[in-house]
């Protein structure tokens, strides 16, 4: 075979090269010979995927017209073009690059994973794009979309569009208290405002809801709550079931971490609970509320001011409707949400009485919007009156490395890469 190969001019000056020869069935009795690099040294074998010197593919290079696609998974060479005996091909491989990243002072390689955050993907995750960025939602009567976040069970709303002080957009994830949703804890009887007996409004910046869940929730607390009167309840957090990990776990992407994030909350109001879901989600966005009270509210990552806590929106109720009633419910006002089967196809519907959003009624400054467990949106109840409360955090970075969201496997998020 040597002598047959040095009968060939153009590989005479690689012939004393250690080489692999392979077969090539579909070809007759031709031949393809592979030499290997790494940069311009010369291999006498192949790298081993995951090889200790971490090595990866880098390109191919083939004679008389022929070229390499590399298969990753197969960790192997596909020859394409061959239509000449007495083929070479030469393969490259280069060292990979480690990027490394501080968590908590401490220095760590970031490891790649096909578990990244942003790369949670389920049937159930649907895009929607009704205001020029697409965004995701888990929709359906029950998806995969369990999280184990702060030592709870929570629940994915999506992924959302967010910004960041330094002009950059990005993507993080939605999430919220599975037991808020289901009325299973006391968490669930709390007014939106009840500053006094003639001293409440719509405006959430001010809330005492905004205050509470910011506050004592926040911070595993004992403190004062508003349940429906004006003489303040005393709220007991203080067993570290709700946040205590919290402020030590508002996941920077690692590429991010030498700006300050503000994630900025949209407030803007709603004129009337006959919308569709795609014009509240456009006028939660808007500019109007009522008598100029902020269409905005931020997320600051000093944590002099955190404003980490907040509810849902209307239209993260409507987008969560699944199933074949799905095109129907959101060609559809979301008052008349009772009918056609939406309230039966939607994971995010109370099981029982109602839920406050964070949507405040942009012609009345004394009632927000809710969500009934009869399936409709509406906003006829004074923000003083009680009603269920299940927080919402936005996760900016971090990794996703086990689960499979399921309520037996909910997925599991880590602050540092996956690995360590």
């Amino acid at each position: 075979s040597l002598l047959l190969y040095k009968t060939f001019a153009s590989f005479t000056e690689s012939a004393e090269f250690p080489m692999m020869k392979g077969k090539v069935d579909y070809f007759g009795n031709s031949d393809i010979y592979f030499v290997f690099y790494k940069g311009d040294e010369q291999l006498e074998e192949m790298p081993q995927k995951d090889n200790e010197e971490n090595l990866i593919f880098d390109r191919g290079e083939c004679d008389n017209g022929a070229s390499i696609e590399w298969n990753e998974n197969e960790w192997a060479p596909l020859v394409k073009g061959l239509n000449k005996v007495k083929t070479k091909c030469s393969l490259y491989f280069k060292e990979k690059e480690i990027k490394y990243a501080e968590f908590n002072g401490i220095e760590v390689p970031l490891v790649e994973s096909g578990d990244g955050l942003y790369e949670v993907e389920h049937d159930d995750l649907i895009e929607i794009n009704d205001y020029g960025y697409p965004e995701y939602r888990y929709a359906g009567v029950n998806p995969d979309n369990y999280i184990l976040f702060n030592e709870e069970i929570w629940r994915i709303i999506g992924k959302v569009n967010i910004k960041l002080d330094n002009g950059d957009y990005g993507q993080g994830l939605k999430i919220i208290r599975n037991n808020g949703i289901e009325g299973q804890q006391d968490f669930d009887n709390y007014s939106w405002d009840y500053k006094s007996e003639d001293d409440y409004s719509n405006d959430w910046t001010q809330s005492t809801l905004k205050e509470m869940l910011n506050g004592i929730y926040y911070n595993n607390e004992i403190g004062d709550c508003y349940k429906g009167s004006s003489i303040p309840d005393i709220c007991d957090f203080e067993m570290g079931e709700i946040l205590g990990i919290l402020s030590g776990s508002i996941f920077i992407d690692p590429s991010l971490q030498s700006y300050d994030f503000y994630l900025t909350h949209p407030l803007g109001g709603i004129d009337s609970n006959n919308n569709l879901v795609s014009k509240f989600y456009e006028k939660e966005r808007g500019l109007k509320t009522y008598n100029g009270a902020p269409v905005e509210w931020e997320t600051n990552s000093d944590e002099q001011y955190h404003n980490f806590v907040g509810l849902m929106y209307p239209s993260d109720y409507g987008y969560a409707v699944g199933g074949d009633v799905r095109d129907v419910c959101l060609s559809k006002n979301m008052a008349d949400w009772d009918k056609n089967g939406c309230k039966d196809n939607n994971w995010l519907k109370p099981q029982e009485g109602f839920y406050w959003t964070m949507s405040p009624d942009s012609t009345n400054s004394k009632t927000a919007y809710y969500v009934d467990s009869n399936g409709y949106v509406r906003s006829d109840k004074n923000v003083n009156e009680s009603g269920g409360v299940a927080p919402v955090v936005v996760i900016v970075g971090g990794y996703i490395c086990t689960g499979n969201g399921n309520i037996n496997s909910p997925y599991d998020i880590s602050f540092l890469p996956c690995g360590y």
